[in-house]
């Protein structure tokens, strides 16, 4: 039993959140996982196997739990430009995080803030979540200043959350 019901696909006016697919692998590689520059905020950039393993655990969550990250297409190309969704908070919850990133092409048009508002959004509606969190990388102005936008406000570190990362919350109005 889905504890939620299926939330992707998620409509933007310029883009669409959808469900992955393995077929998804090599071009979400080539444009996040595998891309230094996407990834600096994360880790570093993953390996071809590594972004496979990532891409069934989401596949496999959304079967699952009714919510993960998803591939973010563009609606007029279809062009995947990035991943964005939902997922138990520094991956053990229960407190559920919204998270994106986008190709370093598809960064500063405003896709960060329109994805997240909608899963916000989704969070709040069908969800009838309380509130959502998400995490940014102190030196990540950019995905601050989109979170700061969206009205979430800075948190403590949980107990058991990563203290190389700032916590935020937005709570539903």
């Amino acid at each position: 039993m889905v504890p939620f019901p299926t939330l992707l696909p998620i409509q933007t006016e310029r883009l669409v959140v959808r469900v992955y697919d393995v077929e998804d692998v090599a071009r979400i590689h080539a444009a996040l996982y595998g891309d230094p520059a996407v990834r600096r905020w994360t880790g570093g950039p993953s390996t071809l196997t590594e972004t496979r393993a990532v891409i069934a655990r989401y596949i496999d969550a959304q079967r699952r739990d009714g919510y993960a990250y998803g591939a973010v297409v563009e609606r007029g190309s279809s062009d995947l430009v990035g991943e964005a969704g939902l997922k138990p908070l520094d991956d053990v919850g229960p407190e559920i995080e919204v998270g994106y990133a986008f190709a370093v092409a598809s960064q500063r048009r405003g896709y960060a803030t329109e994805v997240a508002r909608a899963i916000a959004a989704t969070a709040f509606g069908p969800m009838q979540l309380e509130r959502v969190y998400a995490t940014a990388h102190p030196e990540n102005a950019g995905s601050r200043h989109v979170l700061a936008k969206l009205g979430f406000t800075s948190v403590p570190t949980p107990r058991t959350g990563n203290s190389d990362l700032l916590y935020h919350v937005l709570e539903r109005r």
